[in-house]
């Protein structure tokens, strides 16, 4: 990967910074300027990164001779893949995910929310945890495309896509790598927020989930309500939100807790029940809205 010539290298930086991002740059280019800042001085090469994308991915070169590159590239890697890790330990040694009154938290949601219009560039990022360990994953809204004369968003989160249609925000599909790995039918029939959303607001959800990857096809019912008003504490902060419950119509058993914020646009908080046992959660670690 070294030539004596000017030469092109591309990582993917799917990791986010937090605070101090520029106005102009997503947070994903701001956090690969920042590991730059922090690779050079480690290791003393001499790549020069020139352009960073959107999504964090850069694009460097050597005027001659590349020096300690693959200290350099492993640097990079590891900076970029821990920051979010390093941020959600420090925030996890000060405080716990906590759930307190209204009246401790900040303003309390007084009519009911409208659905709010994402725009592109948009970006939300996550610590996650389950039985299988703990992890950190960024969405981030890469653009709307019509699927079957349809309306989605489409957010991107490495490799992975998914779709949401814009009228209802109901899930379509998820893509790896360009190949389909779950979808519903009937077509965006998995709402998990509802709008206008309100505390007592109740839905039902009925369709067939297919994961053609691993052949399976799972038929779904599900009841969805919008239980009360509370103020979560997150690694991102503190918001009002409204919790929202839901449960197997069938059989009645418990199988998620959303925690729905406004401010946010976006789920601040969420647990739910695994199909083979335990429990998975995601918390907020930074967001950007557009």
């Amino acid at each position: 990967m070294t030539s004596r010539d000017a030469w092109l290298f591309v990582a993917m930086a799917t990791l986010l910074l937090a605070g101090c991002a520029s106005a102009q740059n997503t947070v994903a280019q701001d956090r690969t300027w920042s590991a730059y800042q922090v690779c050079q001085a480690k290791t003393g090469s001499n790549m020069v990164i020139q352009r960073v994308d959107p999504d964090g991915r850069w694009h460097g070169r050597c005027s001659d001779h590349c020096t300690r590159e693959t200290e350099f590239n492993s640097c990079m890697s590891e900076e970029i893949r821990a920051y979010l890790e390093k941020l959600a330990l420090r925030h996890r040694a000060t405080t716990d995910a906590t759930v307190v009154s209204t009246s401790q938290g900040r303003n309390s949601i007084t009519a009911p929310i409208v659905k709010p219009e994402w725009r592109v560039g948009s970006e939300w990022a996550y610590q996650s945890e389950s039985p299988s360990g703990r992890g950190t994953f960024v969405w981030r809204l890469d653009r709307v495309e019509d699927l079957a004369n349809e309306p989605h968003y489409v957010i991107r989160a490495g490799s992975r896509e998914i779709f949401y249609r814009v009228a209802d925000r109901g899930f379509t599909k998820e893509t790896l790598n360009g190949r389909t790995v779950r979808e519903v039918s009937p077509t965006a029939a998995q709402i998990s927020v509802t709008f206008p959303l309100r505390v007592g607001l109740l839905w039902d959800m009925k369709y067939s989930e297919t994961r053609p990857t691993e052949q399976r096809t799972n038929n779904i019912e599900r009841r969805c309500l919008a239980e009360k008003e509370e103020s979560v504490t997150v690694p991102a902060g503190t918001f009002t939100t409204i919790r929202i419950d839901c449960w197997n119509s069938r059989t009645g058993a418990w199988t998620s807790t959303a925690w729905y914020s406004p401010e946010v646009t976006h789920i601040v908080k969420e647990e739910s029940a695994l199909r083979t046992g335990g429990r998975e959660s995601r918390e907020l670690l930074m967001f950007r809205l557009k």
